[in-house]
């Protein structure tokens, strides 16, 4: 190898490593480095002892069980890391009183809520929810119990999260490279992971765990298609205790993507199935007329039932939420009281195109809030591109990839289910790495006619946007 070329960002079992310019990779590292530990310094110092602490386990993770991505995967620490500490930045000049958090005064969210139950001191000024020390959380329990070092300030939590979107991003890109011989899709999977905004808001820079449901989901897509079976069940498990509801949502979307293999595991213990079917079938109607308590436990556990806004056998009815803010909902809240078919349908279109441009709620704060704007206007604005190479992705009718048309299939029937099943709007995280698995495609190898229709459906929606903004 030349000392002009490095292969930190190789995709392997192509054949064809890809090969990024040393000095662009080595100065955008040292750049994010240097920026993110000046960040550091200046909100919280004491701070860094833990981004050094969650660099370290989380790429030590990464050698020791991929060692062909821990390059890849330290790069986008890195990158991650100084999102973060631009984000922390002007969230503390902005709002003070957050420590970093989302502020109550703008697009706040749940970051102080889980900080609160993972931290051993709370600053202060922090306004977390009253009486949060009688609570717990699965994704609090498991970050305390892998941290040693103590917790006192949000951001000395902040960089797990880096860890969560380097996860992400380098196996969003592998689980391309294990499907397609072209290099170039793994790279744009891999850099429109990395840099985006809708993820960030979500927890790339966000104490939250919706990109940690994400990261589970495609590395143990990833795990299975490589026949790493114990560490394929491990992510599935860790994503069954952090977020249940969701894994038990997107358990369809394992079933078509693998569905060769499993119905070649069916039609060959064809009898063996059937038999244990039907044994399953019996055990559960019987479950459910002797522990009607239990079951409607479970439902809570998992999400709750719909009167309390949560899990219901015809979809997570948030309607408090949503009442709470009628005007920015009205949509949504019109497409709930539909038949089931049509809501099911449009609950799911809806769900693929949030955030919608709204000026106004970008800027309805007092102050400057970043994640109000970045969700309302700069999200909205940028998927004019991502949804019109999704939608050119979806049409091409060339393979560029094995199990095309199954992941295809997986990302609308997923995104059909959470928008019925969750319809929370920041839920759609999880699809995240499919998304943009069919929009590489749709941005690397599209059809000329496929790319058209793509563009003209995506201005066609933004049209919409911006004359149901101007009403």
């Amino acid at each position: 190898m030349s000392d002009a070329t490095v292969e930190p960002l190789a995709v392997p079992g192509d054949g064809k490593p890809v090969r990024a310019p040393w000095t662009t990779v080595k100065s955008v590292a040292v750049a994010a480095s240097v920026f993110t530990l000046a960040g550091t310094l200046i909100v919280h110092p004491g701070s860094v002892s833990h981004l050094v602490y969650y660099f370290c386990l989380w790429v030590g993770f990464a050698w020791l069980l991929h060692r062909e991505d821990a390059g890849a995967f330290a790069f986008a620490f890195l990158v991650n890391s100084a999102f973060i500490a631009a984000f922390y930045l002007v969230q503390t000049s902005v709002y003070p009183e957050s420590f970093g958090t989302t502020s109550p005064l703008g697009a706040q969210t749940d970051d102080s809520y889980f900080f609160s139950m993972v931290a051993d001191s709370i600053p202060g000024d922090l306004e977390v929810r009253d009486s949060y020390f009688l609570y717990d959380h699965p994704f609090s329990t498991f970050i305390r119990r892998i941290t040693v070092l103590s917790i006192d300030h949000p951001m000395d939590v902040i960089f797990f999260q880096s860890g969560i979107a380097a996860m992400l991003v380098t196996f969003s890109r592998r689980f391309m490279s294990l499907l397609s011989p072209d290099p170039r899709l793994a790279r744009a999977v891999y850099v429109l992971a990395l840099v985006c905004p809708f993820l960030m808001m979500n927890g790339g820079v966000i104490f939250i765990r919706d990109t940690f449901t994400a990261a589970l989901f495609v590395y143990s897509l990833c795990c299975l298609a490589s026949r790493r079976w114990v560490l394929a069940l491990a992510a599935l498990l860790l994503q069954v205790f952090v977020r249940p509801g969701t894994a038990l949502i997107i358990l369809p979307a394992y079933a078509i993507i693998f569905a060769p293999e499993l119905w070649a595991f069916v039609w060959r213990h064809r009898r063996w199935v059937a038999a244990g079917l039907l044994v399953v079938t019996v055990s559960l109607v019987r479950f459910l007329q002797v522990t009607p308590d239990l079951v409607e436990a479970a439902i809570d556990w998992m999400g709750g039932t719909t009167e309390g806004g949560g899990l219901g056998f015809l979809g997570r009815e948030v309607f408090e939420g949503l009442l709470a803010n009628p005007g920015s909902n009205k949509v949504l809240l019109a497409i709930q009281e539909m038949p089931f078919l049509a809501k099911f349908v449009l609950n799911g279109v809806y769900l693929f195109l949030y955030p919608t441009l709204s000026v106004k709620e970008a800027f309805a704060g007092p102050n400057f809030d970043l994640r109000g704007v970045t969700l309302n206007l700069l999200v909205p604005i940028y998927a004019f591109w991502l949804n019109a190479w999704f939608i050119a992705g979806v049409l091409t009718r060339k393979r560029v990839t094995s199990r095309q048309v199954l992941v295809v299939v997986a990302t609308v029937v997923s995104f059909l289910l959470i928008g019925t099943y969750s319809l929370q709007t920041r839920h759609k995280t999880t699809l995240y790495p499919l998304y943009y698995f069919v929009v590489a495609i749709g941005l690397v190898s599209p059809t000329p006619r496929a790319r058209r229709i793509g563009y003209l459906c995506s201005a066609a929606l933004l049209i919409l946007q911006l004359a149901t903004m101007s009403r």
